[in-house]
């Protein structure tokens, strides 16, 4: 890592050490070959660790390949999508959290080869934060374990940085706009109110922005419309409840905001490519609590 680079990681890690950070999401999943997610903007930093197999990696639309026991960071609003080139799959372990790395912007991806020990650590602390995450769902918002849960991350972040380099150079990656401050509002309100029938309706009326603007503003960050946007959380834990739960995707339907069953199944087929009877006869469970 040269000087300039060194000076990054020194004050983003200081600066990680001595703020909250929230973790939103914890999980571990293996991937058949193909799409793992859609090209899109991500709107949390994810910290990655690739157990098994590969993984290609496309960052404001340049690719990489990362092997198995590679470590990634990739930082909030980045437009990113990635997929699984070999047919034995990969496997990966992950965390996402927000944070604003006011550091780099999009598409200053870092990441890092811990060796055999070292991966093997990181393996572990991702399985213990994991099962943070799990009692934290399962609770009614613990303070204490979303302590717990800051208190795991911060040392894993703090190994990363001092071995992290740059995965690709930064000369011609366009810098996207930071996203405005009511467009970052509304994604967090989305993310816990996505099921809810009227959501669209309530997020417009709620943001404070009239409506033609809001959506500009919303498109220009993530390059989709807010119902667009709304349709995808939906329908990716549509598929989860789908492999999770003995459902009838009539109830599936309503769990996710959709009161027509059939309009349900042709939002469904459209974005997956396959009606919602097909996931059963799949071999693997979906990536819907995966770093999408």
């Amino acid at each position: 890592m040269n000087l300039p680079q060194r000076q990054t990681a020194e004050n983003l890690l200081a600066r990680v050490l001595r703020s909250p950070v929230a973790v939103t999401r914890v999980g571990q999943r293996h991937y058949t070959a193909g799409p793992g997610a859609h090209d899109e903007v991500v709107t949390t930093c994810r910290l990655i660790l690739l157990l098994a197999g590969s993984m290609r990696y496309t960052v404001e639309g340049r690719s990489f390949v990362l092997e198995a026991g590679t470590q990634i960071f990739v930082p909030a609003w980045t437009r990113r999508m990635w997929s699984t080139p070999l047919e034995h799959g990969c496997e990966i372990a992950w965390c996402e959290f927000d944070d604003d790395p006011v550091e780099f912007g999009p598409g200053h991806c870092f990441c890092r080869t811990p060796g055999r020990a070292a991966f093997a650590r990181e393996k572990r602390a991702l399985a213990e934060l994991a099962r943070l995450w799990q009692a934290h769902t399962r609770s009614a918002d613990d303070p204490l374990l979303r302590l717990g849960l800051e208190a795991a991350l911060k040392p894993m972040l703090a190994r990363f940085w001092q071995e992290a380099a740059p995965v690709l150079a930064q000369d011609g990656i366009e810098q996207a706009r930071p996203p405005h401050p009511q467009v970052r509002q509304a994604l967090r309100w989305l993310e816990e109110h996505f099921c809810e029938p009227d959501a669209l309706a309530r997020l417009e009326a709620a943001c404070g922005l009239t409506p033609n603007y809001f959506r500009e503003r919303f498109r220009e960050a993530m390059m989709c419309t807010p119902g667009e946007y709304l349709q995808r959380l939906r329908l990716r834990r549509a598929r989860y409840l789908i492999h999770a739960t003995g459902w009838q995707h009539k109830r599936i339907a309503a769990e996710v905001g959709y009161a027509d069953p059939l309009y349900f199944s042709r939002l469904y087929r459209r974005f997956w490519g396959h009606p919602p009877s097909a996931e059963l006869s799949a071999k693997d469970s979906p990536p819907t609590s995966g770093p999408d």
